[in-house]
């Protein structure tokens, strides 16, 4: 995760300079194409775990072959959960800052002020990304099926965890992800980033008890 952040850097936060989220996708998917000139494996990385024509292909084999700016909207498309880049133009929303803001202490492990944020605005646990996939924040302690530089699993993630279903966060609320409408738990039982990082099994634990 690492990886694609230095690459992109302050480009995955800059939500608030962009009239919508349209726009923001839009250049992100121009920063890979320049990635994929580079011929920085991160961004062939994105296109073998996004694109749908190129699933699984090797970083080599994608390298040699003829890929343009479509192929890196078809990929963020589907990385931030829309069926296509049609669906993305379509699109008229602009960000939910404060949604947004949450996310990204969430995945960055900052409870204290996630907790401040939360008690200001408590209906941050029920509201939806602006995203394609609409995940909610509790979706997002799964460390799947959202974009792939968030997949990130900070140490108090099941603190966090409890703390969203204790302020009503709604355990079986879906997204549409790989094909199929998910719960949390259903994410996380397949993800592997909180079970490499030793706390799969409490977050598990801490689902199941909800449910």
């Amino acid at each position: 995760m690492m990886e694609i952040t230095n690459f992109y850097g302050n480009l995955l936060y800059q939500t608030d300079s962009y009239p919508l989220v349209r726009d923001h996708l839009d250049k992100i998917a121009n920063r890979m194409l320049e990635g994929m000139l580079e011929n920085r494996d991160v961004v062939f990385r994105e296109i073998n775990n996004y694109h749908p024509d190129y699933l699984g292909q090797s970083i080599k084999k994608l390298k040699k072959l003829n890929l343009t700016i479509n192929d890196c909207r078809t990929t963020i498309a589907n990385e931030y959960g829309f069926k296509n880049w049609s669906e993305v133009e379509k699109l008229k929303d602009s960000y939910d800052q404060n949604f947004e803001k949450a996310i990204n202490l969430l995945v960055n492990g900052d409870f204290k002020e996630l907790k401040k944020l939360i008690t200001s605005y408590p209906d941050l646990v029920t509201r939806t990304s602006k995203y394609g996939h609409k995940a909610t924040l509790l979706i997002y302690t799964a460390s799947n099926g959202v974009e792939m530089w968030r997949q990130k699993v900070p140490k108090n993630l099941p603190e966090i965890t409890r703390f969203l279903i204790d302020q009503g966060a709604d355990i079986n609320a879906t997204i549409y992800t790989y094909g199929g409408y998910f719960k949390t738990a259903d994410l996380l039982a397949t993800s592997t980033h909180p079970f490499e990082t030793g706390i799969g099994a409490e977050m598990m634990k801490i689902l199941n008890l909800e449910s």
